[in-house]
């Protein structure tokens, strides 16, 4: 009886009952805050690069947020998501030559091992060129990235619109589930094909993972008993996300670089590339082994 009178205590506690009664609404004003950074970030027009790298992690956030949700709708409710989901996909990819141009020049930068100083300028300058004319040609089609801005303005107010009250911890827990055997199955199938575009799609969703995991246990209750928010499986998610990161861009610098054809078509330039993929597969191999 005792319990059953803190529990009705506890009903009346106003926000404090929404922490312990579900996710739902914690996870919806989440939501809502990553609409809002996604739309600031491509108004920056001082750090264009840095804007554009963090609206596609708002986007991706916001995506795995959602995702959260998808076991309490309907069909009805679903649909609405997939619709949703779609458009923040298409979002993301607009700005995935922006970003990869940037990663690529990036990258370039950090060479070291048996790369010349030399080398490694005329590279890291041919593709910050290429970053600056991929940039210049977005913002003449999508001037301030306007277009962009108002899309996202768009899909906040369908997210808002979304039943996030339906949302609770047990919904959300199979969500969680059904991404872990979305990893487990990844990493299967790039152990046996390891190839780019399977190593990629392990990277994706681990990092969906992640971001729910840290999405839900933000909106779980406070106290002894909660999990904190970075906790050690985090971690190791990160971490192994990091790995396939890296050797993601300089697989992505290597693919640039060579469609610029005054480094194509230098064969010291070439040599650097394939030593830096060698060093990066190596890397990998050494640590996956580890």
């Amino acid at each position: 009886m005792q319990r059953d009178k803190h529990r009705s205590d506890r009903r009346q506690g106003g926000a404090i009952d929404i922490r312990l009664e579900a996710p739902g609404p914690l996870l919806a004003t989440a939501a809502d805050r990553e609409c809002r950074r996604i739309v600031r970030a491509l108004a920056d027009t001082r750090h264009r690069h840095h804007g554009i790298h963090r609206a596609r992690k708002a986007i991706r956030t916001l995506r795995a947020q959602l995702g959260l949700l998808k076991p309490a709708l309907d069909r009805p409710g679903r649909e609405r998501l997939r619709r949703i989901d779609a458009r923040l996909k298409r979002l993301c990819r607009s700005l995935s030559p922006l970003r990869d141009a940037h990663v690529a020049a990036v990258t370039a930068s950090t060479l070291r091992g048996t790369v010349t100083p030399a080398a490694r300028s005329v590279l890291e300058a041919a593709l910050v060129a290429r970053r600056d004319e991929t940039l210049e040609d977005a913002l003449r089609q999508d001037p301030g990235f306007r277009d962009r801005r108002e899309t996202t303005g768009a899909i906040r107010a369908e997210v808002a619109a979304l039943p996030w009250h339906a949302l609770g911890e047990r919904a959300a827990r199979r969500a969680l589930r059904r991404s872990r055997k979305r990893v487990e199955r990844a990493e299967r199938k790039a152990r046996r094909l390891p190839t780019s575009p399977m190593r990629h799609r392990w990277r994706r969703r681990l990092r969906r993972l992640r971001l729910q995991l840290e999405a839900f246990h933000a909106a779980l209750p406070t106290g002894p008993d909660a999990v904190p928010t970075h906790a050690a499986g985090h971690h190791a998610l990160k971490q192994q996300t990091d790995r396939l990161g890296h050797l993601q861009d300089v697989q992505l610098m290597c693919r640039l670089a060579r469609r610029i054809a005054p480094v194509r078509d230098d064969p010291v330039l070439r040599t650097v590339l394939a030593a830096a993929m060698r060093e990066a597969r190596a890397g990998f191999a050494a640590d996956d082994r580890g």
